[in-house]
C-alpha cells in the first residue's frame, strides 16, 4: 500500500522532530518545515494527504495557513496543534475547516488516532469540489432527486432535527452538508461524527469532550464535538449503531441543550442543530429494543429518504459524466467519454454500493482506459457477481441508454435557456 504523505508545520524544531519520528514509525512519509510559506511550496510540489500545523507561528499563523490550504484543496484534512488553546479558538478553527484541534503537550496515542481518522476520512470529507452536490452543481433530474431538492428547500432554515435515511454510499453526508449550507447555521461549523467507528468510551469523549485527568493520557482538557459545533451543525452518521448507553446520554443532551465533559461536573450550554443519518430500519430497532423510542422521536422530527441508485437509474449518465469530467480535469487527461456499449453496461448494473461504487468504478476506468473512449473492459465489472446485472439484450440496453442520453441533453439545454433569460 502506498505510504501517505503528511506535512508538519511548526516553528519549534524539537516539536517537528518529535512528530516526524512518531509518524514515521507509524508508517507515514513526512515533510516538515518551520514556516508557512515553505509549507505552501511543499504542499504544491508533493501529494500531501494531511497537514499538521502549529497555531502560533511568526508571519503566517496556523489559521491563516489553514484558510489558504482550504482554498487550494477543500478536501484536505488539517489538524491544528497549540499550547494556547481555548474553546473559542477551536471553534474558529473548525469554522475555517480544520479536521481537529489538539493541545500541547499531547499524548502520542491521541495524535496517532486522530491522524488515522483524518486520513481515512479524506476521500469524502469536505469534498466540495468532488461530490454530487445539491445546489450549484445539480446532478440528477429524476423524480427522486427533485424530491430531495424540494425537501431540503423546505427544511433547511428550520432548527428542527433531521433524520436522513438511506443505504451506504447514497450520499447522506452530502445531503446533511447541503441542509447546513442553506440554513441559518451556515456561518457556523459543520462537524461530522461517525457513531459506528468508535467504542463507547471514545465516542463519549469525542462528542462531549473531557477534563484534564479524566483518564490516562488526558493531559489537557479538550472540548468535544458538540462544543466545537457551536452556532453550527453536528452530523451524527450511522446513529443506528450507537449503543443504548450512548443513546441515553445523547437524549439528555437533546433535552437539556447542555453537555458535561467526561470527568467533569459543569454543565455547558450548546447551541447546535442536530442532523443524524442511518442505513438501518430504526422503527424495527425500536420494536426489538436495540434503539430507544424516545430518542427516535427526538431525531425524527423531519426526515429525508434517499433511494438507492438502482431505483433512479435515469440519473446515472449525468452522474457518470460528471465524475469523468472532474477526474480528467484533475489528473490532466483529455476529457474522455463512455462508449454506447459501456453506458449500457453501467445502466444494466444494480450498483449495490450506490453512488460511491459508481465513482470508484469511473475513477478506475478513467485511469485504465487507453484512448479517449472508455470501453466496457475498463470498468472492471466483469468480476462482479451476476445477480447485480440485469439481463438485457444489447439492443434493449442501447435503446434505453440512448433515450437517457437524449433526455439528459434536452434537460441541459432547457436549463441553459432558463439561465440566459
Amino acid at each position: 500500500m502506498e505510504k501517505k504523505n503528511i506535512l508538519i508545520v511548526d516553528d519549534e524544531e524539537n516539536m517537528c522532530r518529535i512528530l516526524s519520528e512518531l509518524l514515521t514509525r507509524a508508517g507515514y512519509s513526512i515533510y516538515d518545515t518551520g514556516n508557512a510559506k515553505e509549507a505552501l511550496k511543499l504542499f504544491k510540489d508533493n501529494k500531501i494527504s494531511l497537514v499538521i500545523t502549529d497555531l502560533i507561528m511568526p508571519g503566517i499563523n496556523g489559521l491563516q495557513l489553514l484558510s489558504t490550504l482550504k482554498e487550494i484543496d477543500p478536501a484536505l484534512p488539517v489538524i491544528l496543534i497549540t499550547a494556547y488553546g481555548t474553546v473559542d479558538t477551536a471553534v474558529e478553527a473548525m469554522k475555517k475547516g480544520a479536521y481537529d484541534y489538539i493541545l500541547k503537550p499531547f499524548d502520542n496515542e491521541e495524535i496517532l488516532f486522530v491522524v488515522k481518522k483524518a486520513i481515512a476520512s479524506n476521500r469524502y470529507r469536505n469534498k466540495k469540489l468532488h461530490r454530487i452536490t445539491l445546489g450549484k452543481l445539480l446532478i440528477g433530474s429524476s423524480a427522486n432527486m427533485d424530491y430531495i431538492y424540494k425537501t431540503i428547500d423546505k427544511i433547511a432554515d428550520s432548527s428542527a432535527t433531521v433524520l436522513i435515511i438511506g443505504e451506504t454510499g447514497t450520499g447522506k453526508e452530502l445531503v446533511a452538508r447541503e441542509i447546513h449550507d442553506r440554513s441559518r447555521h451556515s456561518e457556523g461549523p459543520f462537524i461530522c461524527v461517525n457513531c459506528a467507528a468508535l467504542p463507547d468510551t471514545l465516542l463519549e469523549s469525542e462528542l462531549f469532550g473531557y477534563e484534564k485527568g479524566a483518564f490516562t493520557g488526558a493531559i489537557n482538557s479538550k472540548p468535544g464535538r458538540f462544543e466545537l459545533a457551536a452556532g453550527g451543525t453536528i452530523f451524527l452518521d450511522e446513529i443506528g449503531d450507537m449503543s443504548l448507553l450512548m443513546q441515553a446520554k445523547l437524549l439528555r443532551v437533546m433535552q437539556d441543550k447542555t453537555i458535561i465533559r467526561l470527568g467533569g461536573t459543569k454543565s455547558i450550554k450548546v447551541d447546535v442543530r442536530i442532523i443524524t443519518a442511518t442505513n438501518k430500519d430504526l422503527e424495527t430497532a425500536c420494536r426489538h429494543g436495540s434503539f430507544r423510542q424516545d430518542l427516535y422521536y427526538r431525531i425524527n422530527v423531519l426526515n429525508i429518504k434517499i433511494l438507492p441508485l438502482r431505483d433512479h437509474k435515469e440519473d446515472i449518465p449525468e452522474i457518470a459524466n460528471y465524475f469523468i469530467e472532474y477526474l480528467c480535469k484533475k489528473d490532466g487527461y483529455s476529457i474522455k467519454k463512455l462508449s454506447l456499449q459501456t453506458m449500457s453496461v453501467i445502466m444494466s448494473y444494480d450498483w449495490p454500493g450506490n453512488v460511491r461504487e459508481l465513482e470508484n468504478v469511473i475513477e478506475r476506468a478513467v485511469v485504465l482506459s487507453s484512448g479517449d473512449e472508455i470501453l466496457p473492459g475498463d470498468l472492471g465489472l466483469q468480476d462482479i457477481k451476476t445477480e447485480h446485472v440485469k439481463q438485457k439484450t444489447l439492443k434493449e440496453s442501447v435503446r434505453t441508454t440512448t433515450a437517457q442520453m437524449e433526455k439528459q441533453a434536452i434537460s441541459k439545454a432547457l436549463n441553459k435557456c432558463k439561465g440566459s433569460r
